[in-house]
C-alpha cells in the first residue's frame, strides 16, 4: 500500500510539475505577443489578451476608442515606447479555480528626449478553456481605483511589487 501511495505522489508531482512548465512556456508567449502588440500599437492584438471583466466592462469599441485616444495623448505629448521585453515568470500559482501569474518587464519610453526606463509587472489571468493568458497591469490591481472596481475582491497570495521608474539621461 506505502508504494501506491508513493508512486501517486510521484506521478502528480510530476505531472504538476510538466503542466506547470507549459503554463510559464504559455503565459511567456502570450506576455510576450501582448508586449509586441503595445510596441506595435497592434489594437486587436491588444484586446486578445485584454481581461474578459475589462473587456466585457467596456466593449470592443469603447476600449479601442480609449486605446486610440491614449496614443494620440502619446503622440501629442511625445512620448514613445521604444521597447518592451519579457523578463520572466516570476511566480505562478493556482488560486481557486484559476491558474494566476506574475510576469516581470522592461519598458523604455522616450519622453520628448528623455529616456525613462519602467521596471514593472504583468498579473497573468488563465483561460483554460481557450488555453490563453489574460493580463493586467499589477500595479493597477493595487492602485488603481477604476481598476479594482473591475476586480472586486480580487485577493491573491502572490507578491506584486511596485513599478520603478528610472530616468536616463
Amino acid at each position: 500500500m506505502k508504494n501506491y501511495f508513493l508512486l501517486l505522489l510521484l506521478v502528480t508531482g510530476s505531472v504538476f510539475s510538466q503542466n506547470a512548465n507549459t503554463l510559464k512556456k504559455t503565459a511567456l508567449r502570450d506576455a510576450k505577443a501582448t508586449s509586441k502588440a503595445s510596441v506595435d500599437r497592434n489594437l486587436s492584438q491588444m484586446l486578445k489578451y485584454t481581461h474578459p471583466n475589462i473587456f466585457d466592462a467596456f466593449g470592443q469599441e469603447q476600449l479601442m476608442e480609449t486605446m486610440n485616444d491614449n496614443f494620440r495623448t502619446m503622440d501629442a505629448q511625445n512620448i514613445k515606447v521604444k521597447k518592451s521585453k519579457i523578463e520572466e515568470v516570476a511566480e505562478l500559482k493556482k488560486e481557486g479555480k484559476e491558474y494566476r501569474c506574475l510576469i516581470k518587464n522592461t519598458v523604455e519610453m522616450d519622453f520628448s528626449g528623455r529616456s525613462v526606463v519602467i521596471k514593472g509587472s504583468l498579473f497573468g489571468f488563465y483561460d483554460s478553456k481557450k488555453s490563453q493568458w489574460y493580463f493586467v497591469e499589477s500595479n493597477k490591481l493595487l492602485d488603481d481605483p477604476d481598476t479594482q472596481k473591475l476586480f472586486p475582491n480580487f485577493k491573491t497570495d502572490i507578491e506584486i511589487p511596485l513599478d520603478e521608474h528610472i530616468a536616463e539621461n
